[in-house]
């Protein structure tokens, strides 16, 4: 119950409502409810959609056209609930060791060190490929070399389903020779989209007057 209003109402906040799975559109379209203060509770019934709250199942029923929501999967995260993680550096690494004793002549040991060093801030991702080798005969000469082969920093662009790289890259075409650049580059992602939206799929469109299944066959 609320003060002033003759029935109880059902109280929707804007927690519950980030929960359905709303279009943006439609949610900045929500108006509070009249006679909550600060706006607490939003109204969603209107003439396409209900609210039900059934006191003796202690349940509430959302009924919502499918025009007003997001693309659904199962197996599938939508961009809105995504997570840019927490600020961190990482260093992963891989180091071999190869000693040389033949039963005539010098002792020699080889070293080979590569591996990837990074920062994550925010959206943003810096990475590093790096090689350390190392050679040391057995007359206690040593040689060393270390080098950077690639240096870039990227971050994902959810609304436009891509990836953006600056630095130091390769060019993945499937019809060109793979080569590495420095500059820029933008790059549709299809792991950003749903299972069975990745590769070709046919668009089919229409709308239903009523609740309704739609069952889409081929050769049936």
């Amino acid at each position: 119950p609320v003060a002033g209003l003759d029935a109880a109402v059902i109280c929707v906040t804007t927690d519950m409502v980030a929960m359905l799975g709303l279009k943006d559109k439609i949610i900045h379209g929500l108006k509070p409810v009249t006679g909550i203060p600060d706006g607490q509770c939003l109204e969603l019934r209107s003439a396409d959609s209900q609210v039900r709250y059934s006191a003796e199942n202690q349940r509430l029923t959302f009924i919502i056209p499918q025009a007003w929501m997001r693309y659904q999967d199962p197996d599938w995260v939508p961009p809105s609930r995504w997570s840019d993680g927490v600020t961190a550096g990482l260093l992963d690494y891989s180091l071999m060791v190869n000693r040389y004793m033949p039963q005539q002549g010098e002792t020699s040991t080889s070293y080979s060190l590569y591996g990837t060093a990074g920062f994550n801030l925010g959206a943003w991702r810096l990475r590093s490929d790096y090689q350390y080798s190392r050679f040391d005969s057995g007359q206690g000469a040593s040689q060393s070399d270390f080098y950077l082969p690639q240096t870039y920093l990227f971050r994902a662009l959810p609304a436009l389903r891509s990836k953006l790289t600056l630095g130091q890259t390769y060019l993945s075409s499937a019809i060109f020779d793979s080569f590495r650049f420095a500059g820029l580059t933008l790059a549709s992602d299809e792991r950003m989209l749903p299972p069975s939206l990745q590769g070709y799929a046919p668009k089919i469109s229409g709308i239903a007057n009523s609740n309704a299944q739609v069952t889409v066959s081929q050769n049936g």
